[in-house]
């Protein structure tokens, strides 16, 4: 517990200093080792594709998806069709080694994986006014997170019944209310010290938007962590990686965020918080 608790102060420490540095660049290029590492983690856990040009397209792939919001659209599409191409052209070459299904099952998780950890980044530069990209990237991060704690600590002393006992045995209904409750109310809290404390009166957040975008991200967050307890209890591992003791890999660190940061990039364009 001692070793869990030492690596998430300083892993935490260090990734917020990250945001807060004010060159948002800084974040991407975080954000694009995260990704790769995660893709490699991905690579390594399924053992299915073992073939050097295979993963080392994926992984350039990953490094380069969080740059794309700093990419003109001509560049980003030529970007996706040459990593297609490329595919497609390995696949061929190497027809005899490769399994298309495997191929196809490994190269739609590592994509999706690059593109929803790439909106890290998306987010920070969301908005022409820098602090409001990196309010909408520590909402994300709290509506995750803290739906993760707070199921914790509610299911571990009310929780009686199981959400998805074949995935996630230690998961309860009762946490995911407790955990839902919690997020609503960090989100609602950060919100708020937002507006008194950057906004003032320039603008003003809609706090209805918050609370209904923290309805939808908070079950998504608990998706994204059974969707990778899926895969992990198919490849019959019990984590990802090693990166930080006591936790586990990267992607075991941020799997709540696969599918909550895509909801947030899309609010922030479809839904204005402020």
């Amino acid at each position: 517990m001692k070793t869990r608790i030492l690596t998430g102060v300083i892993a935490g420490a260090l990734f917020l200093t990250v945001l807060l540095l004010p060159w948002s660049i800084v974040l991407t290029i975080a954000t694009s080792l995260i990704a790769v590492i995660a893709v490699y983690e991905i690579f390594s856990v399924t053992s299915m594709l073992k073939h050097n040009g295979l993963e080392s397209l994926a992984l350039a792939f990953a490094a380069l998806a969080p740059f794309f919001s700093r990419m003109s659209a001509a560049a980003v599409g030529t970007t996706c069709v040459m990593y297609a191409v490329l595919l497609a052209g390995t696949m061929l070459l190497y027809r005899s080694e490769i399994s298309v299904k495997k191929a196809a099952a490994v190269f739609g998780l590592a994509t999706l994986v690059s593109l929803s950890l790439a909106c890290l980044s998306y987010l920070r530069t969301v908005s022409t006014r820098d602090s409001d990209g990196l309010f909408y990237v520590i909402l994300a991060l709290l509506m995750a997170w803290m739906t993760d704690t707070g199921a914790y600590f509610v299911g571990t002393f009310f929780g009686k019944h199981k959400l998805c006992p074949k995935l996630s045995p230690k998961k309860t209904v009762e946490g995911l209310i407790g955990g839902i409750a919690v997020a609503l109310i960090v989100s609602a809290l950060a919100a708020w010290v937002y507006q008194i404390a950057v906004l003032k009166t320039s603008d003003s957040i809609s706090y209805t938007s918050v609370l209904v975008l923290t309805l939808v991200c908070a079950p998504l967050s608990v998706v994204g962590d059974l969707f990778a307890s899926l895969i992990k209890r198919v490849c019959g591992v019990k984590d990802f990686g090693k990166i930080f003791p006591g936790h586990g890999g990267m992607l075991d660190r941020f799997d709540s965020l696969l599918f909550v940061l895509p909801a947030v990039y899309a609010a922030a364009h479809y839904m204005p918080l402020i």
